[in-house]
């Protein structure tokens, strides 16, 4: 008996479950605040946004890749001040 496993729809199918949750959690952190950021709320957002721009160097698969940049183009329309 083989048992057949996809890993790499598992793998994308994580991946965008991540993404998903990252811009949640982006938004949560800094939704509310409306432009009253300290200078940590500041440094905060630019380590966690330089995270994920260098996930970006890590894969080579165009539709990850497109989901990144979509992700993090959705947090720069939601949150400008930051880029």
């Amino acid at each position: 008996m083989n048992l057949k496993f996809d890993d790499q729809n598992l793998i994308k199918k994580e991946f965008k479950q991540k993404l998903g949750w990252f811009e949640e959690e982006f938004d949560m952190i800094f939704r509310n605040k409306t432009h009253n950021y300290t200078k940590n709320d500041l440094r905060l957002a630019n380590e966690i946004l330089d995270k994920l721009s260098e996930t970006i160097n890590e894969y080579r698969n165009e539709k990850l890749l497109f989901d990144l940049v979509t992700t993090l183009n959705n947090i720069e329309r939601k949150h400008p001040e930051f880029f």
